[in-house]
């Protein structure tokens, strides 16, 4: 890959962790393309998805799963099984979530390393963005050894 990134937001609370990590990122000298699922360009997404080394899915959680749009890209992404390294998972939710567990299952043809994911109910504070600097720190440690 080449060590592009590939990050998908949604809602407002999640959009704001996605802003974070991708100025981690962007700190740290990852080059990143991000993708908003609301986008229809399914072209587009599948082109990054190919050529991506990490792939961080930012997804609010809806009725205890992750958001159809990311269910349908997730879907995409274990069809076209990209060369990806790694994946995470960023998101905010209002009561419990299973989203972790249901979108690992969606792409259980990737060969991946699963990062970390930061998960926090509703709008992130300091300890959620200390997280996601974290896992912009471990993605840069990652894409050192690519």
């Amino acid at each position: 890959g080449s060590g592009r990134f590939v990050l998908t937001a949604l809602d407002g609370s999640t959009r704001l962790m996605v802003e974070r990590l991708v100025e981690g990122c962007a700190r740290r000298r990852i080059p990143i393309e991000q993708f908003d699922l609301a986008d229809p360009d399914i072209g587009r997404l599948a082109t990054l998805l190919v050529d991506a080394a990490t792939i961080v899915v930012g997804t609010p959680t809806v009725l205890n799963g992750p958001h159809p749009n990311v269910a349908h890209a997730a879907y995409l992404a274990n069809a076209l099984r990209p060369k990806a390294r790694y994946l995470s998972i960023v998101g905010s939710y209002g009561w419990g979530s299973k989203v972790v567990e249901q979108l690992a299952a969606m792409v259980a043809d990737l060969k991946v390393e699963v990062l970390p994911p930061v998960l926090c109910k509703g709008l992130p504070t300091a300890p959620v963005y200390a997280q996601l600097d974290e896992l912009a720190e471990t993605i840069a440690a990652r894409h050192a050894t690519l």
